[in-house]
């Protein structure tokens, strides 16, 4: 259970850090408002808990018969995080977005599938945060059940917050150090893989 407070803070960094789902929820709640934008919000969640739950029946059991692999995949998840830390901090990722209708449950689930982002973020959460003293089956359950519940808010947030930020970010200075603190923040989840 030690690294459940982990968990959560790298779940909440890595889904709520900008990028492609991100960007169209942020998208949808300045165009189309909240309300219709939940099926978008479900169907994330959805979508991150069944690849969840395919890397632990599969990839899971392979790492955990071979730590090697586990080493590898936290390194090559890392330098991936890092390297969208710095894309964040140096790019234009805030800049809005513009979508014809929100997107509903079953599209907004299979975008995951599509997101190198969000496998990285399965693949690094279920190799990385499996409580070591529980069954695999359990410990990847409860990484799982995390995870999906910890993308329903963030990625809330994004909808909820969509005209909110739209409205702070208009300046290019402000755009770099909101980009530059999701960096750092981005930054930090790596550090809690390595702890």
């Amino acid at each position: 259970m030690r690294d459940l407070v982990p968990l959560i803070v790298f779940s909440a960094v890595s889904s709520g850090s900008p990028g492609p789902n991100n960007v169209l929820l942020w998208a949808s709640g300045i165009q189309f408002g909240f309300r219709p934008t939940l099926r978008h919000i479900v169907g994330t969640s959805a979508g991150i808990g069944a690849m969840a739950i395919a890397v632990a029946a599969g990839v899971g059991a392979f790492i955990a018969t071979v730590p090697e692999v586990q080493v590898a995949l936290k390194v090559g998840g890392s330098l991936y995080l890092l390297y969208l830390a710095y894309q964040i901090a140096a790019s234009n990722a805030m800049r809005r977005a513009e979508i014809a209708r929100p997107l509903g449950f079953a599209q907004a689930a299979v975008l995951q599938g599509a997101n190198p982002k969000a496998w990285i973020f399965v693949l690094a959460a279920v190799s990385a945060f499996r409580p070591d003293d529980l069954p695999v089956a359990l410990g990847s359950a409860l990484v799982v059940a995390t995870m999906m519940i910890v993308v329903v808010p963030t990625a809330a947030a994004w909808a909820a917050g969509g005209t909110v930020i739209n409205r702070f970010v208009t300046s290019d200075r402000t755009h770099r150090l909101l980009s530059i603190t999701l960096a750092i923040i981005l930054v930090a989840s790596v550090a809690y893989l390595w702890i």
